[in-house]
């Protein structure tokens, strides 16, 4: 399943947001390509997923809850990697000169606003789940005050971005969860189910998820299956290695599901991604 809704709000009278755009992939889709926003600020929600940015060199992983953010200019990119399975809201803003009103803001605190905005200390930081709220009401508004709606909607989340990325970075994974990340990747190969892993933290079922969600931005389940899916990909790299091997390999209960699982993640199945491997 895949819902994209982009909307230009350039001819109704908002002519700072070219783009304000939503996307719920329950697969992955093909990769963004190197491109640039000349005098345009990108802000992208993920609201739930992990995806890959590139700018320049460096690469960013965002999880459930991020915000990224590309400066006006930036050549950006998702690598070589698709658009993830996820859920994704992104805007687009037109930064004016100091001459032009900005989201029917007074003028002196729209100057202020673009000011911060061009002044944003990081391009990576934890969001908030009101981000999406903001946008949804944004993207759904109609009829003789939606112009007004979209406007309000968009300055508050404008607001909330700016005090959002001068606060510390995500947190980082706890000791003893990074240690069950590795044993995960480790084991990719077992079935590994919640319960046990639960147990090896010492939590309750609930309480796990709740942890494992908040310090790594995915559930353990979704993390467990890329870690099967990056395993794939690397012993279908080998010779001897058929999908129907692989899968059973990586105890998924059917070929149909292990390809079902490993398209949802790299929008390819198994066999597309051994046929365009290096000869």
């Amino acid at each position: 399943m895949r819902e994209r809704t982009v909307i230009d709000l350039r001819p109704s009278g908002i002519p700072e947001i070219p783009m304000l755009g939503r996307y719920v992939y329950r697969e992955a889709k093909s990769g963004l390509d190197l491109h640039a926003h000349r005098d345009v600020l990108e802000i992208c929600y993920l609201a739930k997923g992990q995806q890959l940015y590139r700018v320049g060199q460096r690469d960013y992983v965002l999880t459930g809850g991020d915000v990224f953010v590309t400066f006006p200019g930036e050549v950006h990119s998702t690598g070589e990697t698709p658009e993830e399975k996820g859920t994704l809201y992104w805007v687009q803003v037109i930064l004016p000169n100091r001459s032009r009103p900005f989201l029917n803001c007074p003028p002196r605190e729209g100057r202020a606003l673009v000011e911060q905005l061009r002044r944003l200390p990081h391009r990576h930081f934890a969001g908030e789940p009101v981000l999406a709220r903001l946008l949804d009401d944004a993207l759904a508004a109609d009829g003789p005050l939606r112009r007004v709606i979209i406007q309000n909607r968009l300055v508050d989340f404008l607001l909330r971005v700016i005090d959002l990325s001068q606060r510390e970075p995500r947190a980082s994974v706890s000791p003893a969860v990074s240690e069950l990340l590795r044993y995960i990747e480790a084991n990719a190969h077992q079935t590994l189910p919640l319960p046990a892993l639960a147990a090896r933290l010492g939590l309750s079922l609930p309480r796990f998820k709740a942890r494992f969600k908040a310090e790594v931005g995915i559930p353990p389940a979704e993390y467990v299956l890329r870690c099967k899916v990056e395993a794939a990909k690397q012993r279908l790299t080998q010779p001897d290695a058929t999908v129907t091997r692989v899968g059973a390999e990586l105890n998924f209960s059917s070929s149909q599901y292990f390809a079902t699982v490993f398209r949802r993640y790299t929008g390819q199945t198994p066999r597309q991604f051994r046929a365009r491997l290096p000869a």
